[in-house]
């Protein structure tokens, strides 16, 4: 363990900060799969779990902008504990709800909806008030290890919610989620209590006479200003979409490329979580990663991901696909930490929650429309076509983006203006 990392353990404010982001991991991870879990088991019906998928993607692409704006307009730390507050509220009344009414999939949906849009408010707040926490200088070790934790505890949390299930019932299951989610208010608290000075409202009076909606066009019109970062940003969405249409496919590919059972599958996807946890730490060693993000973004993030799935699609075999989940795993995890900790530096501080919103808003628009078209696909082609073609598509586009001058020559240590 090297002197800055060990340093940044010591840190008063980095302890209460990484237990509130492994508490509130842990509480979404249980809580997210309980509920899915739940509502099938119930209904029995794939339409009801859809119509849980969507409310959460309305709630974020709704919900994602105005909180970038009220990150940027007031005191971060209030408004993470105020997500948190609501987050536990919501989860506690639906536990309520379900013990004394049981199933109700209207109030699953409505308090559902109120906790993914305090979940938008925390993420965007989560991610712009790390370097005033902790200073710039220690930023790529603390999200090296924060976002290290974040991954193992992701995959520990679904074990342990699946034991819940099993064990007392989705209903009670659903109380671990309230409980971490106590938890993560219980540290924000301590985090505004002793920080109280620290990180004030960002905006002057001028500012705060502008409507959210201005705010909203303001932030986006400056994202679109910065080329570098705005093609970075928008990279992500093509290299997610595809990589989640082959992700969330898996466990197809196991048993019907693979031909190969539940000990492969829970090994490959032990592979990516190992190679994840490995690769957010190392950028705090590679002094030279943040000054190229842009090549590190397309070389390692789009190329990994690409390459692996490629190889995966044309050779399918179960140790290849462990080895390159792991690789798939390290690249994702080194640049993942190296576009946050270069947006945190490079993004101005007043800017930081509407950025880090439309980037939460791109996320939410990948995610299951790029389930959806997965699904179709598999369905007409099989999966290993599938992987193939996400492969190839990936690589497509890192070849046409590093032809992006802006982005390919994007340095994550210079703040943009």
């Amino acid at each position: 363990m090297n002197s800055n990392t060990s340093g940044i353990l010591r840190n008063k404010n980095f302890q209460k900060y990484f237990a509130m982001t492994l508490t509130s991991r842990s509480a979404t991870s249980v809580a997210s799969l309980v509920i899915v879990w739940y509502v099938f088991a119930v209904t029995q019906s794939a339409i009801d779990v859809a119509i849980v998928g969507v409310t959460e993607t309305v709630s974020a692409v709704i919900l994602s902008l105005p909180a970038g704006v009220w990150i940027d307009r007031f005191n971060r730390l209030k408004l993470l504990v105020l997500s948190n507050s609501i987050r536990v509220l919501s989860i506690t009344a639906l536990i309520f709800f379900t013990l004394i009414y049981g199933f109700n999939l209207i109030v699953i949906v409505i308090l559902l909806f109120t906790w993914t849009g305090a979940g938008e408010l925390y993420r965007s707040g989560n991610y712009s008030m790390l370097p005033e926490l902790i200073g710039k200088e220690n930023l790529s070790s603390a999200n090296g290890i924060e976002r290290s934790g974040r991954g193992l505890f992701t995959a520990l949390s679904n074990a342990i919610g699946g034991t819940l299930i099993l064990a007392v019932g989705a209903s009670i299951a659903l109380s671990w989620g309230a409980v971490g989610f106590f938890v993560a208010l219980f540290f924000s608290v301590l985090l505004l209590s002793s920080n109280s000075g620290t990180i004030k409202r960002l905006s002057s009076r001028q500012e705060k006479k502008k409507s959210g909606y201005l705010e909203m066009r303001e932030g986006i019109a400056w994202l679109i200003s910065q080329r570098g970062l705005f093609w970075l940003t928008i990279s992500a969405l093509p290299f997610n979409f595809f990589f989640t249409i082959s992700y969330y496919f898996l466990v197809v590919y196991v048993k019907t490329g693979l031909l190969a059972g539940p000990l492969i599958y829970g090994a490959i996807l032990a592979a990516y979580s190992i190679g994840y946890a490995i690769g957010s730490p190392l950028v705090a060693r590679s002094k030279w990663a943040l000054r190229y993000v842009g090549k590190v973004w397309i070389l390692i993030y789009g190329g990994s991901i690409g390459t692996s799935l490629l190889i995966m699609g044309i050779i399918p075999n179960s140790f290849l696909a462990i080895l390159l989940l792991f690789i798939v795993g390290l690249g994702v995890g080194f640049a993942g930490n190296v576009w946050l900790t270069s947006a945190q530096n490079i993004v101005p501080e007043k800017m930081r929650g509407r950025y880090f919103a439309v980037d939460g808003l791109l996320s939410f628009i990948g995610g299951p429309p790029a389930v959806a078209t997965g699904g179709v696909l598999v369905l007409l082609f099989g999966v290993i076509p599938v992987f193939e073609l996400s492969g190839f598509i990936i690589l497509l586009f890192a070849l046409c983006f590093s032809l992006f001058r802006p982005l390919w020559k994007l340095d994550g240590t210079r703040m943009l203006e």
